[in-house]
């Protein structure tokens, strides 16, 4: 394993972008050791334990409905709805246990056998908001800081236009990150065909790519440039330069979206990728894509997939959905911020994902 001094000789794009964020006081410590953690798991080992599949029994079920019969009574938009309003006397505390089991182990939970199948499409948004208020706070996902999203087709194409979002498409999304401490997604319904989960460990690639190449981790350690594609925080540019990894307070904290990396090329200054961030980014993506590490289950109605925004990365095959609008693929998503999460690396102030969290009470 090269030593320290290698890879500055080597890696001097990363060094460089080190020096200029000392200048600006914001420069994380570089890891350069494997990250002991509980959310460094394989995908084979996962797969083989269930202790991070949760199906909701009769009594839970029967109380999610009377929460959501409950709380459509009060008659309040849905984003007024608060924890009180969705009364879940038993619920609350298994989604309490399965909240720190996410922040402090493997990272993801699926949750199985919401009744969808007894709930409208409002309903079912209530059911998600109201679980989600009983784990966190909702943040923003978009400019317009729209709590709640719906992830379905609407036929557009990235290419086409610079401010839609892989999600709003049928295309397959790499695999990623979301906003807020947390990201819950609930299926609705799934297409016709394809559009399955595929989840890897962001522990475990950062350790394999210091196990294979221990500069490229270094790399990944200093800022890319990433396209916010038209959804920055008020006041920040359209672009935001970020490490992908961040060691901070003794946790290991990452971002990525490889294509929102080669969306923000498009801007005449943004600095071009060099030789060791396209290798480095090529590492990432090979060993999120290798069966010997990520996991890949197909979303079910009823299904909430829960998984940490910061030790977690997600993907989405592609997807054929039915003519009938009323078949088509539908999910629920929620971004949540902890009020006791982890300590926010003061990179991730101006970042659209994490830059809501620091407005928690009691976060920095």
């Amino acid at each position: 394993m090269a030593g320290k001094a290698g890879l500055t000789a080597e890696f001097g794009n990363a060094n460089l972008c080190r020096r200029e964020q000392q200048r600006g006081e914001r420069v994380p410590e570089l890891r350069l050791q494997p990250v002991d953690d509980p959310a460094a798991w394989y995908g084979p080992d996962l797969a083989a334990r269930d202790d991070w599949i949760h199906r909701l029994d009769a009594a839970e079920t029967d109380e999610l409905l009377a929460a959501v019969a409950h709380a459509a009574a009060t008659a309040k938009p849905l984003r007024e709805v608060e924890r009180d309003d969705f009364p879940l006397p038993k619920l609350s505390a298994r989604l309490a246990a399965i909240v720190r089991a996410v922040d402090h182990g493997a990272g993801l939970c699926l949750i199985k056998g919401v009744p969808v199948e007894a709930m409208s499409e409002d309903e079912a948004a209530l059911a998600l908001w109201g679980m989600g208020r009983h784990v966190g706070l909702p943040q923003p996902q978009d400019a317009a800081r729209e709590v709640l999203h719906h992830v379905r087709d609407t036929g557009g194409k990235v290419e086409a236009d610079p401010n839609l979002r892989i999600y709003q498409t049928n295309a397959e999304q790499a695999f990623h990150n979301d906003g807020g401490d947390l990201v819950m997604l609930l299926c609705r319904r799934p297409a016709k065909s394809g559009g399955a989960s595929r989840m890897a460990s962001a522990v475990t690639v950062f350790n394999e790519v210091l196990k294979r190449e221990p500069g490229l981790a270094a790399e990944l350690q200093a800022p890319f440039h990433f396209d916010a594609r038209g959804q920055q925080l008020p006041g920040h540019p359209p672009v935001q330069s970020v490490p992908i990894y961040v060691w901070h307070a003794d946790r290991l904290n990452a971002l990525y979206k490889r294509p929102y990396i080669g969306f923000a090329q498009r801007f005449e200054d943004v600095p071009r990728l060099t030789e060791a961030q396209t290798r480095a980014l090529d590492l990432v993506d090979a060993l999120c894509d290798s069966p010997d590490i990520n996991i890949a289950f197909e979303l079910e109605p009823g299904d909430i997939q829960i998984a940490s925004n910061f030790t977690i990365f997600h993907a989405r095959d592609s997807f054929e959905d039915f003519d009938d609008p009323e078949r088509r693929r539908h999910m629920l998503r929620l971004w949540l911020g902890l009020a006791d999460g982890r300590p926010l690396p003061a990179v991730y102030a101006g970042t659209r994902e994490f830059g809501p969290l620091f407005e928690i009470a009691g976060r920095d």
